[in-house]
């Protein structure tokens, strides 16, 4: 709730290329504090792992409520006028298959990884390689940086994207 409430101060004047360079990278570091409870180094040093872990998520909720906020207001811009419900649909549709398809990846990297517990007892051994694929979820996102100067536009939250033909998201794309 904290995320949702505070992105429209924080970023009322940020362009969304930067509001997502940022909540990329943020969101890569929360997801990797993770890792020291896999690899069990808070017990190391004292830290209850359910107050570790706690903090971890909540710091993750609030980093995806700053990227959420500003995607749905770029899409909410480059909705052309009389298709809101189908870009709704659109977009709930693609975050899904995205959800859909990043179960698929981590079932696969942890296939890879050789995270395939049975439930039998004294086989914590099969978690040794969940850290690194805990790492690489965290990592992927971040070759969107890339590609994101091509794919977003450099305006902020409060300028128009569509400022010729209301009606078309795409004239005069290639």
């Amino acid at each position: 709730m904290a995320g949702f409430l505070s992105v429209a101060e924080l970023f009322k004047a940020w362009s969304y290329r930067a509001i997502l360079k940022l909540t990329i990278v943020l969101r890569a570091m929360t997801q990797l504090l993770l890792v020291p409870v896999l690899l069990r180094w808070t017990a190391m040093v004292g830290i209850p792992d359910g107050l570790w872990v706690m903090v971890a998520v909540m710091l993750d909720s609030l980093v995806f409520a700053w990227r959420w906020i500003p995607k749905q207001v770029m899409g909410a811009h480059l909705t052309p006028r009389g298709a809101e419900a189908t870009m709704l649909g659109l977009s709930a549709g693609t975050f899904n298959m995205a959800m859909i398809l990043s179960s698929y990846c981590g079932g696969f990297l942890l296939n890879r990884y050789g995270v395939m517990p049975t439930g039998s007892i004294g086989e914590s051994h099969v978690f040794s390689g969940l850290w690194k694929v805990q790492v690489l979820a965290a990592l992927a996102p971040c070759a969107m940086l890339f590609v994101l100067p091509a794919l977003i536009p450099a305006k902020s939250q409060t300028e128009p994207l569509l400022v010729e033909h209301h009606d078309s998201a795409t004239h005069g794309s290639t």
